[in-house]
C-alpha cells in the first residue's frame, strides 16, 4: 500500500484530466516548481503508480461498435489464465479484457467495424470454446470514462466518451490513424517527436491533432493509475433496469459521475443494462455504493458485483 502526499494528489488530478498538459502549466495550478513536477511524475512512474499515459478515443467516431463477451469458464488457473492472455494477444480486434471473480470469470470487448473484425472476434471466442461453459454478448449503445480526483474537494468529474452510437463515423485518413496509434501508446509525446516519427512538421500534426479533438475522434487524454497500490480493490457492477423516463436516466448518469469510485459507466443492450467499474476502498464501501444506488433510483431490478483481478 502507499498513500499519496498533497503534490502527488495535485499532480495526478490533473493528468487524469489532461495527461498532455506541460510540466510548466502543472506547476502554476500546483504551486510547484516545472523541474518539482517531473520528479513527481518520475517518482509515480518509478513506483508502478502511475502506469500510463492514454489517449481515449471515440470508437463511434471511428465506425467502430463495441460488442462485450461475458464469460464463464469451466474452470481457472494459472495455465488456462496463461493461455487466455496469449489467445488474447494474437487478436486485433479485442480492446481490453478482465479477469473476475463472481458471475462471470472473464470479460472481454471487441471492437467491430468490418467482416475482418467480426471474423477475428469469433476466432478467438471459438480458440477458447473448449473452455467455455457459458458466454453472453452485448451491444454497446454509450460509453464514457470518469476521471479520478485525488483531492477532496467535491466536482463533477470530467468524463471520456468512449461510444455514442447516435454518431456518425468521419473519414480518417491512413496519417490520422498514424498518429492516434502513436498517441494511444504514450500521449505526452511532444508534437515534435510526433513529427519526426510521422515524417511530418510539427505544425502539421498539431493542425492534425486539433481537428481530430474538435471532431471528436479524440476524446481527451487521461492517465492510467494503478489503483490496487494505492489499496483500492478493482470492482464490477452490472444492473437490469426497469422502466424509467429520460431524465430520471440522466439523473443516475449524474450520480455516477459525483460517486467517489466510479471510473467507467457502460450502457448496452444484453443481459445487463448498465455494467459501472468502480475503484472501492473495501468491500464495506462498495456495498453501501450498491445500497445508495437501489435508494436513489428504484427503477434499478438488479445488480451483480464482481471482483476484477486483473484488467489490461
Amino acid at each position: 500500500m502507499r498513500n499519496l502526499n498533497l503534490s502527488e494528489r495535485k499532480v495526478l488530478s490533473i493528468l487524469e484530466e489532461d495527461c498532455r498538459i506541460s510540466a510548466s502549466k502543472i506547476a502554476k495550478q500546483t504551486n510547484l516548481s516545472p523541474e518539482g513536477v517531473i520528479k513527481v511524475i518520475k517518482r509515480l512512474q518509478n513506483n508502478k503508480i502511475l502506469a500510463k499515459f492514454k489517449t481515449k478515443i471515440s470508437y463511434s467516431r471511428m465506425g467502430y461498435t463495441l460488442l462485450p463477451v461475458n464469460i464463464k469458464l469451466k474452470k481457472v488457473n494459472k495455465d488456462i489464465i496463461k493461455r487466455i492472455k496469449a489467445t488474447i494477444k494474437q487478436h486485433k480486434s479485442f480492446t481490453w479484457y478482465k479477469f473476475c471473480e463472481g458471475e462471470y470469470d472473464l470479460m472481454l470487448s471487441f471492437k467491430i467495424g468490418s467482416a475482418a473484425d467480426r471474423s477475428d472476434m469469433n476466432n478467438l471466442i471459438s480458440k477458447l470454446s473448449d473452455l467455455i461453459a457459458e458466454k453472453e454478448v452485448s451491444v454497446v449503445l454509450s460509453a464514457f470514462e470518469i476521471c479520478k480526483s485525488f483531492l477532496d474537494q467535491k466536482h463533477k468529474n470530467k468524463i471520456f466518451k468512449t461510444l455514442d452510437h447516435t454518431e456518425k463515423p468521419i473519414d480518417l485518413s491512413q496519417e490520422d490513424h498514424k498518429l492516434i496509434n502513436l498517441l494511444r501508446k504514450n500521449s505526452r509525446e511532444s508534437v515534435l517527436t510526433l513529427a519526426n516519427k510521422l515524417n511530418s512538421t510539427a505544425r502539421k500534426v498539431m493542425v492534425q491533432l486539433k481537428r481530430l479533438e474538435k471532431a471528436g475522434v479524440i476524446s481527451g487524454f487521461k492517465s492510467k493509475i494503478n489503483m490496487t497500490i494505492l489499496n483500492y480493490q478493482p470492482c464490477i457492477a452490472l444492473m437490469t433496469l426497469g422502466e424509467c423516463t429520460d431524465n430520471d436516466f440522466k439523473k443516475f448518469i449524474s450520480y455516477c459521475r459525483y460517486a467517489p469510485g466510479i471510473h467507467y459507466f457502460l450502457h448496452q443492450i444484453g443481459r445487463y443494462d448498465v455494467e459501472l467499474t468502480i475503484d472501492s476502498k473495501s468491500l464495506e464501501d462498495l456495498y453501501n455504493l450498491v445500497d445508495d444506488m437501489r435508494n436513489k433510483f428504484p427503477f434499478i431490478n438488479k445488480i451483480t458485483t464482481l471482483i476484477a483481478k486483473e484488467v489490461f
